[in-house]
């Protein structure tokens, strides 16, 4: 019997898929990464006395 990794959709998710899932999932971790960062600026902000003038 013929294993997966050995047919033509075998390879092509190996080769193709699976390095652009890695590369989506980088890429969101990075944009989670920044929106977090926003987030915390923002509350920083938020909870900073405002200056009478």
């Amino acid at each position: 019997m013929t294993e997966f990794y050995q047919t033509g959709l075998g390879r092509k998710f190996y080769e193709r898929d699976i390095p652009k899932i890695a590369e989506s999932l980088s890429t969101i971790a990075e944009q989670l990464t920044r929106l977090n960062q926003n987030i915390e600026k923002l509350n920083e902000n938020m909870s900073k006395p405002e200056k009478a003038e």
